[in-house]
This record gives C-alpha cells, sequence and structure tokens, in this order.
C-alpha cells in the first residue's frame, strides 16, 4: 500500500478534501465518509483519471454525507456565524453578515469595512453554518495565495533569492517551509495575522533558500530585511492560536 496523498475536490460551493490510498487488495475504486472526512481507496491499476471521474459519478452523495458529519461536528465549534460575529484579516477584526436571498449560490464580498455573505434563504440553520465557514475559509486561501506570492515575489526580489514552487497550505504548527528543492510553503492562515508579521514569515523562508538552518549567518540575514523579526515572532506565540476561524 503506498502512501496516503491528500487532495480535494469542488462540489457545488464546497472545497472537499480527501485521502486518497491505493491498496492491492483493492477490486474497485471506493469511497467512505465518517468524522474525519472523505477516504478513497483505489486499486493499483486505477488513474487518477479513473478516480476523478468516480468522484465526479459520485458528487450528489459525497456532497449529502459529507455535509452531514460536518454539521455534526459542527456542533463543537464555538462560532455561531451569525450577522456581528467578527474574524480577523491582517490583524484586525472585521464583522460577517449574513444576507439571506433568492439565489442559489453562496458568495461572499469584502468591502474593506466587513464581509457580507450571500446565501439562500431556504438553507436551514445547520447547514448555512458549514456553508459560511467554508466560503470565508475559501476567501482567505484565495486572498492569501496572491498576497504572499506578491510579497515573496518583492522579497526575492531585493535579496536576490530566487524560489521553485509556492504553495498555500493548511498546517497544524508551521507558518511555512523550504525545502531543498527550493519550493516554499505557506500557511494560509497567517492573512490573519498583520501585515509586517506576514513579511516576517516571508523573509524567515526566503532566508531559507540561502542556509537552510537556523545558523548565525541565516539569522543576520532575517535581522537585515527584517530589523523587526524578534517584536513579530514574539506577536505570532502569543497570538498565532488564535488565528482561526
Amino acid at each position: 500500500m503506498k502512501a496516503d496523498k491528500k487532495l480535494s475536490i469542488n462540489i457545488g460551493n464546497l472545497s472537499i478534501p480527501y485521502t486518497l490510498t491505493e491498496s492491492k487488495q483493492a477490486k474497485r475504486i471506493r469511497f467512505t465518509i465518517d468524522l474525519n472526512g472523505l477516504m478513497v481507496v483505489k486499486p493499483h491499476s486505477a488513474r487518477m483519471i479513473d478516480v476523478e471521474r468516480a468522484l465526479e459519478a459520485k458528487s450528489s452523495w459525497i456532497y449529502k454525507h459529507y455535509l452531514e458529519f460536518q454539521i455534526r461536528k459542527a456542533g463543537e465549534h464555538k462560532r455561531e456565524w451569525k450577522s456581528g460575529e467578527k474574524v480577523p484579516y491582517k490583524g484586525r477584526e472585521y464583522e460577517i453578515r449574513i444576507i439571506k436571498h433568492e439565489g442559489k449560490r453562496i458568495t461572499i464580498s469584502f468591502n474593506g469595512t466587513g464581509f457580507e455573505i450571500f446565501i439562500n434563504k431556504e438553507i436551514e440553520a445547520d447547514e448555512s453554518k458549514f456553508l459560511v465557514e467554508n466560503v470565508l475559509k475559501l476567501w482567505y486561501k484565495k486572498v492569501a495565495r496572491v498576497y504572499l506570492k506578491d510579497r515573496l515575489d518583492y522579497f526575492c526580489k531585493i535579496t536576490g533569492m530566487t524560489y521553485n514552487v509556492i504553495r498555500i497550505k493548511e498546517q497544524k504548527t508551521r507558518w511555512g517551509s523550504c525545502s531543498k528543492k527550493g519550493n516554499l510553503n505557506f500557511n494560509w492562515k497567517l492573512i490573519m495575522s498583520p501585515e509586517w508579521v506576514i513579511d516576517y514569515i516571508i523573509v524567515h523562508e526566503v532566508c531559507h533558500l540561502r542556509y537552510l538552518n537556523h545558523s548565525g549567518e541565516f539569522w543576520d540575514m532575517v535581522a537585515l530585511y527584517m530589523p523587526g523579526y524578534k517584536k513579530a515572532r514574539k506577536w505570532l506565540k502569543e497570538n498565532g492560536p488564535m488565528l482561526k476561524l
């Protein structure tokens, strides 16, 4: 059995993560959904295109059951996802406003003073909570990808460093990482922190492109381009656990 792969599929307004496992014993592509999420098991002979087609054919079933389990998990969530609640963005908190309308799609917009989320008025409360959280998370990831890449390109330009690939991920314990191949990973939740804190993490990883360690030379380079990096590290240590939805 090969190592599991973490992938995702978009169904309707949801981005649904799933774990793909290859098994020699499997005779066909199988799906299971529980509180841990969606699991896909494929035979050794099945190609990714076969998996994608099977996911598409099963999309209605996946959507229904995945949503049911997520709603059950939402019972443990502190947020109610109602108008007036606040979420962090670039170091400030902004109110969300839930607007019920006739449209089938759920949409989100940020006007500089808060978030407006439009959702069909027929959707029940539990499903609405999950959909609001999901569309907000997708918005954060989209904005984070654009903003982080822009700042990364800026710091690479002034330092003379180059990277291979940038990836935006959801990580529990890391804000960023750099591989030997020059691939950079950043946690999308960084977009919730102040811009100067985001810059520190980007500078940190850019410096790893030259020094893949935490030597004195590495920290000297960080200090050169981010003199206040210790303040940023302190901010993340104190506030990092609160950067979540």
